[in-house]
């Protein structure tokens, strides 16, 4: 529970900058829930924690009332592990954040009393996106194909809560929450009733396949209470979440990578590059959309034994790697890397073409 002193102020400071007395009790409320969900899997015998990251709203929030309740619990936590899974596809905006906030963790001299570490995980150089668009040919991802997730993000993240987790006594905390979508709403549901410890502030699950805990402890909040914890709360305790209001610019912007063509229209790249501070970026999205508009045409790929369109051509292939560099340039940021490159061109070898 949040100490009386600390109460105080939160709610004097939410009331005088918002003028909404009931929303500072609301705030309150919330975070008191999930550090009750937090301290509950500390009873079970749950001292290491993994914090995953992404750099977002809801992540920054559970990394914060995360360390909060370590930094109040009466006995030492064993271990806390942050991991960002970097994809190199975030929107630079949000990917700035994330590295920014990180640097904070570890720098900040209030953390030092914490067995804390961060991580940054990045795909392996075979699993990275334009390794597999432009070397393999897979078609850009779209719904029914949504390929990316599981390599760029799930497998490296995986691989190392693999290296650290103890079994029985590890927890894994994430910032999912009920209302985020349909789909995610559903598989909530569905884990409660196949065994998940559910109730108010509080979704726990154990998976015998990593022989770890899953801890939601931001379940039950909902945007606003998000917000108004990162913009009123943490920046009294330290923390630099302000910055995240000019970060998503717009308070019903969903990130993801500046090239997903899973969405049609990705608009909080739009939302970025209209900025002053970041039109410089506007070369992406015209990339991402040439991509999407070439790719649509079956004359871009070739013919399965079936006769349906596959992967792409390698002259397709070839011509986007191309265009990627040249917009490489024109933004002044890596991209793709030297890495990859050498990875595509092994490919292309490989499958008998010449450079």
């Amino acid at each position: 529970m949040i100490g009386l002193d600390k109460s105080k102020l939160i709610y004097n400071h939410v009331e005088e900058l918002e003028g909404r007395p009931k929303q500072g009790l609301r705030v309150l409320a919330r975070v008191n829930e999930t550090k009750v969900a937090l301290n509950y899997v500390l009873e079970k015998g749950y001292n290491h924690w993994i914090i995953t990251f992404s750099g977002g709203k809801d992540s920054t929030a559970t990394v914060v009332t995360s360390l909060e309740t370590a930094l109040e619990y009466h006995r030492p936590l064993d271990r806390i592990d942050v991991i960002y899974a970097d994809t190199q596809l975030e929107i630079p905006t949000i990917h700035k954040y994330a590295l920014s906030f990180l640097d904070y963790l570890c720098e900040s001299f209030r953390f030092k009393k914490l067995p804390l570490h961060c991580h940054i995980v990045l795909p392996r150089v075979e699993n990275r996106f334009w390794v597999l668009l432009l070397g393999k040919g897979y078609p850009p991802p779209h719904q029914r194909f949504r390929w990316c997730t599981r390599r760029l993000k799930i497998e490296p993240v995986e691989d190392k809560l693999r290296r650290f987790i103890q079994p029985d006594r590890t927890v894994i905390i994430t910032g999912v929450r009920f209302g985020e979508s349909r789909n995610r709403d559903k598989g909530l549901t569905m884990s409660c009733r196949r065994g998940g410890e559910c109730g108010q502030g509080l979704w726990f699950q154990y998976s015998n396949r990593l022989k770890a805990g899953y801890l939601a402890p931001l379940i039950d909040w909902n945007d606003c209470d998000v917000w108004d914890y990162l913009l009123l709360v943490a920046p009294l305790l330290g923390y630099p979440t302000a910055e995240l209001d000019n970060v998503y610019n717009g308070r019903e912007t969903r990130f993801g990578c500046w090239m997903c063509t899973v969405v049609r229209q990705d608009r909080a790249m739009e939302k970025t590059i209209a900025q002053p501070d970041w039109n410089h970026l506007a070369p992406l999205a015209e990339f991402r959309k040439y991509v999407w508009e070439l790719t649509r045409s079956t004359d871009t790929r070739r013919l399965r034994s079936d006769g349906q369109p596959g992967g792409l051509k390698h002259k397709v292939r070839k011509a986007l790697l191309e265009r990627l560099i040249e917009v490489q340039a024109e933004v002044g940021t890596e991209f793709i890397s030297n890495d990859e490159i050498h990875a595509i061109k092994h490919i292309w070898r490989e499958e008998g073409y010449n450079e």
